[in-house]
């Protein structure tokens, strides 16, 4: 039970981002059924550097760890 309201908690925090945010963490975690890709990967389907990719990742991350701090 306290999983599936883990899991409701996290979907949350996700929607709470820009939908190229969104679109970088699915790609990377292989969340809404997408495959788990490397960040080259990622980098290559967007046309945008693999650094940059990384960059966004942290800050990203960053957030939704903010996001979910009190929640989980």
């Amino acid at each position: 039970m306290e999983d599936d309201e883990e899991k409701k908690i996290i979907t949350r925090a996700i929607e709470t981002l820009s939908p190229r945010e969104r679109e970088i963490i699915e790609m990377r975690f292989g969340l809404g059924g997408k495959k788990e890709l490397t960040q080259k990967e990622v980098a290559d389907r967007l046309g945008i550097s693999q650094s940059y990719i990384s960059r966004l990742e942290k800050k990203t991350i960053e957030r939704l760890k903010d996001e979910i701090a009190d929640k989980i």
